[in-house]
């Protein structure tokens, strides 16, 4: 369990998950090279830390959906933000999040160094969510908490909500109050804790993505949360 000091902010969510993907369908739509896709996919996760920092927002969850093809390309960007000064001078705490462990070795390598680098970090943090799947991270919470009934280390009557949580792969974050998600359906991203989120759906591709946008989406969420 990490230790999250949080700070309710009135003006913006703490905890923005941001779906992406559809990137091999937009280079064919758009009659553009995979590598050029790709490259504008990565400026895009780049954008995303600054406006992660530039909006406060403590926690900011990215599904990369998508990353097959483009592996030596996610090392490069990884490898980079070990050593971001936006990384360090604002002590941004990185996880990757899903089966990653299963992927290219170096790329798992990469992704050891990034997290030890910023395990000490605490003001601001930024997950990763490659190789994950919405339904098989409840799935795999279930499956934890059947073993531990099995070994008697939880009794049956004493599985709660809270319980479940505790055993997917974001127990120590808050639950994501607002979810953007490029084009018009819900991925299931963070499914077990989407309960109460406002969903903002650009309609458009994920590498159609924009500054304005993700402002919008904010805006979106404080007038949703005043009337609530």
């Amino acid at each position: 369990m990490v230790d999250i000091p949080i700070l309710k902010s009135k003006k913006v969510p703490i905890h923005i998950a941001i779906n992406t993907g559809c990137i091999k369908s937009w280079a064919e739509d758009e009659k553009k090279e995979f590598s050029q896709a790709v490259a504008k996919h990565l400026e895009l996760l780049d954008e995303m830390v600054d406006l992660q920092l530039k909006h406060e927002n403590q926690v900011l969850t990215i599904n990369l959906s998508e990353y097959e093809g483009m592996l030596e390309d996610l090392k490069a960007f990884f490898k980079h933000l070990i050593n971001d000064e936006r990384i360090l001078k604002n002590q941004v705490r990185v996880f990757i999040i899903g089966h990653w462990y299963e992927l290219d070795s170096e790329l798992v390598d990469v992704f050891k160094q990034l997290m030890e680098k910023t395990k000490d970090y605490d003001k601001f943090f930024l997950n990763f969510c490659i190789n994950y799947d919405g339904q098989e991270e409840v799935l795999g919470a279930i499956r934890l908490i059947v073993r531990k009934i099995l070994a008697e280390k939880l009794k049956e009557e004493d599985l709660t909500n809270a319980v479940v949580k505790e055993n997917t792969y974001t127990s120590y974050f808050p639950a994501p109050e607002l979810i953007i998600e490029p084009g018009l359906k819900y991925s299931g991203l963070l499914l077990w804790e989407s309960k109460g989120a406002l969903i903002y759906f650009t309609k458009e591709p994920w590498l159609c993505f924009e500054k304005k946008e993700y402002e919008k989406a904010i805006g979106f969420y404080n007038k949703e949360a005043k009337q609530e």
